[in-house]
């Protein structure tokens, strides 16, 4: 897949389904990497069907992806918010699900995804301008005030973080 050679990839992962069809964590993993190779070929369709409604972190970003891709980004919204609200340190799942928000028009929601994606690897300075660029955004007139309200607070906390950090240098 990497090297583009598709035809040659699903060659292999035919290949490896039946040798793993007894093992439970292999035919795991080779049911992921279909859904992957799915998703890589433009099949949004077939690699949603592949990754189930398995709540495990690979499941739920390749089904992101896959609803995102397929024009359906509204499920993997909420199946992302539940797993960043548990995992608040995932950064890729945060930009996950920053992209399913901004595809479903929801930007100031996908800016703060991305300033959390950023805070969660520890890139403060970047988190910061993500979270200033959503003040600005909401100031330009937001109908939703919860999330500019939750956007002030998280872009003092990331000041604060900031000014930690260049203490400790």
């Amino acid at each position: 897949m990497q090297l583009r050679d598709m035809a040659r990839a699903l060659r292999y992962q035919e290949r490896l389904a039946p040798l793993v069809a007894d093992h439970p964590a292999g035919a795991r993993l080779a049911r992921l990497l279909a859904a992957e190779l799915a998703l890589a070929g433009g099949d949004a369709v077939r690699a949603l069907g592949l990754t189930g409604a398995a709540s495990a972190r690979p499941e739920i970003l390749l089904a992101a992806q896959a609803t995102v891709r397929a024009g359906l980004p509204a499920p993997a919204v909420e199946r992302l918010q539940t797993w960043v609200t548990l995992n608040p340190t995932d950064g890729t799942a945060w930009q996950a699900l920053s992209n399913a928000q901004s595809a479903q028009g929801l930007a100031l929601r996908a800016i703060r995804s991305e300033a959390e994606a950023r805070v969660a690897w520890l890139d403060y300075p970047a988190a910061l301008d993500r979270l200033r660029a959503a003040q600005e955004l909401a100031r330009r007139g937001t109908p939703d005030h919860i999330e500019a309200s939750i956007i002030d607070t998280r872009a003092r906390a990331v000041e604060s973080l900031l000014r930690e950090q260049a203490l400790e240098r």
